[in-house]
């Protein structure tokens, strides 16, 4: 007698799908269809500009630690980059105008130079008048200075502790005009790389050779070892300084101070001789940079300038 085999079909454990069939074995868990759901739409928000890396470079110049670290100084106006381009081109590294900006003298002078301009947009330009006073053009410049030749100068001006950008700049202007040779900033002045001064001086500060930081006391020594006989400023001196004997007007190294409390004592009393300026009315002082113009103007006349 053949034996018949019986196939037994058990129904599925009960977490299992009900679409099963034993007759065609375990079907595929159908998959119920989803209907696609209804796209949102949503106002897509404006791309945001990526600033250039120069602009962040152009804000950190409004601070001597980002000159520093830089090697570089912003000179702004349309006065300044003219002198700047006319008599440091080799220190600029990139002019900028916003979009505005209709100098054509100025452009050409520029393009004379074989100086490249950049336009900035209106953003751009809102982006840095943080540093700059929004006069349409500014340059970007190395940080370079001649020292001066103690040797072949004959006016030097000594400056202690001149905090004003405005007053550090016009002192700088004076140099200019009047001839100084030289100008040795003490300890405590203001950073003549300032945008402020700058402005201040129109650009023309880097035509007088110029020291910084430079302990004034430490200094004096070395003058004196030139031939300078060092002249302070004081309201109680006895004479002006076309008093000056010869030998003293041969070299002279004028100092002048702060424009709250003037030169440091300490400093002054080191001095060779001590000088005041006529005046026909009574007044305490004058302002730092006033004083310093009418001592070199004084000082060039005596020289025959």
């Amino acid at each position: 007698m053949k034996k018949i085999l019986r196939t037994v079909y058990s129904k599925p454990a009960a977490d299992d799908d009900d679409d099963y069939s034993p007759w065609a074995g375990r079907a595929r868990k159908a998959e119920k269809k989803k209907a696609p759901e209804k796209p949102v739409f949503t106002k897509r928000e404006p791309r945001e500009e990526i600033d250039p890396p120069w602009l962040k470079t152009i804000s950190s110049l409004a601070t001597e630690k980002g000159r520093e670290k830089e090697g570089l100084f912003l000179a702004e106006g349309a006065r300044v980059v003219a002198e700047i381009s006319q008599y440091h081109k080799d220190l600029v590294r990139g002019i900028y105008v916003d979009e505005s900006f209709d100098n054509e003298d100025l452009r050409q002078k520029i393009k004379d130079a074989r100086l490249r301009i950049s336009s900035l947009t209106p953003a751009q330009m809102k982006q840095v008048s943080a540093v700059v006073s929004g006069q349409g053009i500014f340059a970007v410049c190395r940080m370079a200075s001649e020292k001066p030749n103690f040797d072949t100068a004959h006016t030097i001006t000594l400056v202690d502790a001149v905090q004003d950008p405005g007053n550090l700049g016009s002192i700088f202007r004076n140099a200019v005009g009047f001839g100084v040779d030289g100008i040795i900033l003490g300890r405590g002045t203001v950073d003549p790389f300032n945008p402020k001064v700058v402005r201040g001086s129109s650009g023309c500060f880097l035509r007088t050779p110029f020291e910084t930081s430079i302990d004034l006391k430490e200094r004096f020594s070395l003058l004196r070892q030139k031939g300078f006989c060092i002249v302070a400023t004081s309201p109680y001196a006895k004479k002006s300084i076309t008093d000056l004997t010869p030998r003293q007007s041969k070299k002279i190294a004028l100092l002048i101070g702060n424009e709250g409390s003037g030169t440091n004592r300490q400093v002054s009393e080191l001095a060779d001789d001590w000088v005041k300026i006529p005046m026909a009315n009574e007044l305490e002082s004058l302002n730092v940079a006033v004083a310093h113009g009418v001592l070199s103007y004084q000082i060039a006349q005596m020289r025959g300038l």
